[in-house]
């Protein structure tokens, strides 16, 4: 089984030429890009996390050792993201 991730828009201080909003939640599978359309810049920012949680990382000091927080957005960090790992 694949393993699966979600990333949830945490927060949104600013114009996002995306539209995301706070509590949006988009998910992918793997290494692969997400499921449905999403901002290359931002992704540039997530997939280094999500290859490291996909290989076996943990963040344990965050409150969920399988989630990274506050991953900023490169636009000046209007949008920040966190990405979780949810199942293998």
């Amino acid at each position: 089984m694949a393993k699966t991730f979600e990333i949830e828009v945490e927060q949104v201080n600013g114009y996002c030429a995306c539209g995301y909003k706070k509590g949006d939640k988009i998910t992918c599978e793997g290494l692969n890009t997400p499921n449905q359309p999403f901002c290359g810049g931002a992704y540039a920012i997530l997939f280094p996390m999500q290859t490291a949680l996909h290989s076996g990382a943990t963040f344990n000091f965050e409150a969920n050792p399988y989630s990274k927080t506050k991953l900023a957005c490169p636009d000046n960090g209007h949008v920040i993201f966190k990405l979780t790992l949810l199942k293998e």
